[in-house]
This record gives C-alpha cells, sequence and structure tokens, in this order.
C-alpha cells in the first residue's frame, strides 16, 4: 500500500502547482455534512447522499490523473476521521460515559466492516487485472466512503449535534 502512496505522491509532485492547488481547495465541509445529515434524518432518508455530496470534488477531477483523484480521496477520509474525532470529543464531554463506549465501539466496527468490504473489492479488481494506479483510486475513494459513513452514522445516532 505505501508503494502506491509514494507513486502517487512522485506523479503529483511531477504534476505541478495547479494540480496541487486543485486537490488542496477541496476540503470535506463537516458542518455542511451534518445539516445534510439532520435533513435526511427529518426527511427520514439515508444520509448516503450527504456523503457522495461531500466527495463530489473528488469525482469531478480528470480521469486522466488518478492519482489527483487518489489524493483528493485521501484528504476527504482524514477529514472524515478529523470529523468522526471531533464529534466523539464533543459526546466525551456532554455524554455519560456509557454512551460514550458504546459510540466508541460502534464507531469503530462500521468502519471496520466497510473498510474490509474495500479490501475485498480491491482483491477482486486485482484479480480481474485493473491497473495498479485504478486500484489504488477505487479503494481510496471506499476507504474515504466508508470514514464518511461511519461519521453519519455517528451523527445519525447521537443526541449531540455537530458543531
Amino acid at each position: 500500500m505505501k508503494r502506491y502512496h509514494t507513486a502517487a505522491l512522485v506523479a503529483l509532485a511531477l504534476a505541478g502547482q495547479d494540480v496541487a492547488a486543485e486537490i488542496d481547495v477541496h476540503k470535506v465541509d463537516l458542518a455542511a455534512v451534518d445539516g445534510c445529515i439532520a435533513n435526511a434524518m427529518t426527511l427520514e432518508q439515508s444520509p448516503l447522499s450527504c456523503i457522495d455530496a461531500a466527495h463530489t470534488p473528488c469525482l469531478e477531477i480528470s480521469a486522466e490523473t488518478p492519482n489527483v483523484t487518489t489524493l483528493c480521496f485521501k484528504q476527504a477520509q482524514d477529514q472524515w476521521s478529523h470529523g468522526i474525532a471531533r464529534h466523539m470529543e464533543v459526546l466525551s464531554q456532554e455524554a455519560p460515559k456509557e454512551i460514550v463506549a458504546i459510540a466508541r465501539i460502534e464507531v469503530k466496527y462500521d468502519l471496520l466492516a466497510s473498510l474490509l468490504q474495500c479490501d475485498r473489492m480491491d482483491e477482486l479488481a486485482a484479480l480481474r487485472g485493473t491497473a495498479n494506479e485504478e486500484r489504488l483510486k477505487q479503494k481510496t475513494r471506499c476507504r474515504a466512503t466508508a470514514s464518511g459513513l461511519a461519521f453519519a452514522r455517528m451523527v445519525w445516532r447521537s443526541p449531540m449535534r455537530q458543531e
């Protein structure tokens, strides 16, 4: 896996500053996602569309630069992780210890289950002979989505709202 990330970083360095600026601009707006999740709850709909909408900038990157797309999804995954940590911190300050413990367990296993599916899809792609760059892009997108869904489920289940 590290070899793929190294290749992506080298490709980004070679692509120049314009590409770096393109992906640095994309930040997941956790407050907007939280609002989207609240709206989905009100409408009794799935929050998946909120995660998909947050990933739209990554999907709009040219297919000719899969390494840039990969880095964009990696940024998104990192931001989801930050959102989970921030929400857990708020929950820890405001909720009973038992609720916090349950939330930690739920997030951990939601994420692990989804990441396991990402690995399964990657192994199937390898079996089909999918190119390494494309596999890495798909796996990173899957991991970002897994993290986003773990965030959404945490917010969905939690009595505490994201600030």
